[in-house]
């Protein structure tokens, strides 16, 4: 009767041990399978993770994953290693062969579980420094496969001479397919980052274009009201120009107009939502937030201007009579998404905001300006230098909105804007002496086509800061 009391203690114990075994297994595999589904983008820690979770239900000390770069093993992840092997080991390729001194790189030749009871005494493998400095004696090492394909290996080693159990055994290999898995879901992360770094690349900088590639949960793409700051560009007689030039001429003038127009947005951080032929549509402040959105889209503005006008004159020389390219800046609420309709990438914005800064555009034909700016846009930026152009009625609305025409701080320094300014307060104080003020500006800056618009306003008889424009 005792010892069947004791047959029966003992085979309680053992199922008690199975039973808790099972549990820790269970209960690892479900904490690697949530590191898995939480550091997607994350292989280091995912197969890191793997390994230490390996080392802890297989009665190890250490682990190792090498993955295949070409031929050789190279370290992927280590746990419970000092920094000596490390070094060692971060520099070491290790080539599979029948007669590999390793027992990755026999696993990674045969595809088959190298399980040993004692490495270093083995005759199969000969000392190595690795060896030394991993100071191990029981080792195992289990193939990763994809496709039947040998990729890597998932290597335990313990000080003690033992060998490993086949149920520990069997827990490697379920670590080793979820490492496949892992290795498999970051291959096709990045080659889907590739693919949207390239389609994104077109429309946004280059570090937008990064993080959009890298993490489409981060910046939201669907529609949303923002506060942004929008530039409209276009060349003046574009359309009439192309109806008289050679395909080949106009194919390359325009493809580097465009690249020299989009690298400088790009290196403002600026989102080209569109290119309709000569003319750009840019946002600032989308679909990624920038605060100082307006102060932004003024420095690019300038920077357009300039590269522009640098454009225009090398293609005179080359006879080629480009017109000026005219720029509207205006800032405040829109709503912004990518409104493709499911089937093509469309990012873009909508609202009031957007409409005016296409008006401003249009508005410098008539004021003989080049860049035009709301007072949304100027009173957000810091030490804003410009000329007031005057309170414009924009065509299809009846408020005015006081527009400026912005100017690098040279610019603004030079008398010219000082005499302009002075005018410009005569005009706006109702001073008859206004039409005399800019009647001597012109005499002095015949070409200065803003000056000379007032002139002409007043010459008809017009009074005051407030313009319709056509």
């Amino acid at each position: 009767m005792q010892e069947l009391i004791g047959d029966l203690e003992a085979r309680i114990e053992l199922l008690t041990k199975e039973l808790r075994d099972a549990h820790e297994t269970q209960k690892a595999t479900a904490d690697v399978l949530k590191v898995i589904s939480r550091s997607a983008f994350d292989l280091d820690t995912v197969l890191t993770t793997l390994v230490r979770s390996a080392i802890g239900l297989c009665e190890a000390t250490r682990g190792v994953i090498w993955l295949r770069k070409g031929e050789p093993l190279h370290l992927a992840a280590h746990v419970n290693y000092p920094e000596e092997w490390v070094k060692f080991a971060q520099d070491l390729a290790i080539i599979p062969a029948a007669d590999a001194v390793t027992t990755s790189g026999l696993a990674a030749f045969t595809g088959e579980v190298v399980n040993v009871e004692d490495v270093p005494n083995d005759p199969r493998f000969r000392s190595l420094a690795s060896h030394q400095l991993g100071d191990y004696r029981g080792g195992l090492a289990v193939p990763l496969k994809r496709d039947g394909s040998v990729i890597g290996t998932i290597s335990l080693s313990r000080p003690e001479a033992r060998l490993f159990t086949d149920r520990q055994i069997a827990l490697v290999q379920t670590f080793a397919d979820q490492a496949v898995i892992a290795i498999e879901n970051a291959r096709l992360i990045s080659e889907l980052e590739a693919r949207n770094r390239e389609v994104l690349s077109r429309y946004f900088s280059p570090n937008l274009a990064e993080r959009l590639a890298g993490s489409a949960d981060e910046i939201d793409l669907a529609g949303q009201r923002r506060e942004i700051a929008a530039i409209f560009t276009d060349i003046a007689g574009f359309t009439t120009m192309i109806e008289t030039i050679e395909p080949g001429v106009l194919g390359e003038m325009l493809n580097g107009y465009l690249a020299g127009m989009t690298f400088i947005v790009f290196a403002h951080e600026g989102t080209v939502a569109k290119i309709v032929g000569d003319a750009l549509h840019v946002l600032f402040g989308a679909p990624s937030e920038q605060p100082d959105h307006a102060q932004r889209a003024v420095a690019c503005a300038l920077d357009l201007d300039a590269f522009a006008q640098s454009f225009r004159d090398t293609w005179r020389e080359r006879g080629v009579a480009l017109g000026a390219t005219r720029i509207g800046v205006n800032a405040g609420s829109a709503i912004v998404g990518n409104f493709g309709g499911g089937r093509f990438f469309d990012y873009t914005a909508y609202g009031d905001t957007i409409n005016i800064a296409s008006r401003l555009e249009a508005a410098n034909k008539q004021l003989g300006t080049r860049i035009c700016v709301s007072e949304s846009v100027a009173k957000q930026v810091t030490d804003f230098r410009g000329r007031p152009v005057g309170d414009l009625v924009l065509r299809g609305r009846t408020e005015q909105l006081r527009a400026f025409e912005p100017l690098r701080p040279d610019q603004y320094e030079d008398p010219a804007t000082e005499g302009y300014l002075a005018a410009f307060a005569k005009l706006e104080s109702g001073d008859p002496g206004a039409l005399g003020a800019f009647a001597a500006e012109v005499g002095k800056r015949p070409d200065d086509q803003l000056t000379s618009f007032h002139l002409k306003r007043l010459l008809n008889g017009a009074t005051g800061t407030r313009i319709n424009m056509d």
